[in-house]
C-alpha cells in the first residue's frame, strides 16, 4: 500500500496551504475577521471549493460550519468525545462513515471507527519553520472517495 503525504506549508493552521503536488491536491486555510475558511482547489476544473469554516475566539466556544450545514454550531457537536475521560475525538463524515483521531507516542492517528489496529492516516506536527508538519494517509481509498465527488 503507498502512503500518501500531504505537506503543510505553514505549522499555524490558521493560515496554511496543504498540498500533495503528484495527485493534484491542494487545500488552503485562510483567516479573516477572526473566521477561518478551508477552500479545495481544483487545478483540472480550475475550480475552488469551500469544505469548511471555523471560528476559535478566545472568550467564547468554537464553532464550526461546513457547506451542507446554514447555520454554525459547536466545534463539540462535529468534533466529540465519547466518554468524558477520552484521549480520542470522533466525527462523522459527509456519508455517515465515523472516524476517530487518537494520539499515540506523540503522532495523532486516524481510524475508522471500525478499524482500531491500523490507522488510516497520521499526522506529524512539527514546530520548527524548515520542518514542515505533514499528514501521512496510509489508507488512499480516504482520499479517493473525497476526491471522487
Amino acid at each position: 500500500m503507498s502512503v500518501i503525504q500531504l505537506l503543510f506549508s505553514e505549522n499555524y493552521v490558521r493560515h496554511t496551504v496543504i498540498t500533495c503536488e503528484s495527485l493534484g491536491i491542494r487545500y488552503e486555510a485562510l483567516t479573516h475577521c477572526g473566521t477561518v475558511s478551508v477552500y479545495r482547489r481544483d487545478a483540472v476544473h480550475n475550480w475552488t471549493i469551500l469544505v469548511g469554516e471555523f471560528k476559535l475566539p478566545e472568550f467564547s466556544r468554537d464553532k464550526v460550519k461546513l457547506p451542507v450545514d446554514q447555520d454554525w454550531k459547536s466545534l463539540k457537536r462535529f468534533l466529540y468525545r465519547h466518554c468524558f475521560l477520552s484521549s480520542s475525538w470522533s466525527f462523522i463524515d459527509n456519508d455517515g462513515i465515523e472516524y476517530r483521531w487518537k494520539k499515540r507516542r506523540g503522532v495523532l492517528n486516524l481510524y475508522g471507527a471500525h478499524r482500531h489496529r491500523e490507522p488510516l492516516a497520521e499526522f506529524h506536527r512539527h514546530y520548527a519553520w524548515y520542518h514542515p508538519s505533514h499528514l501521512n494517509v496510509l489508507d488512499p481509498s480516504i482520499v479517493n472517495s473525497q476526491f471522487s465527488r
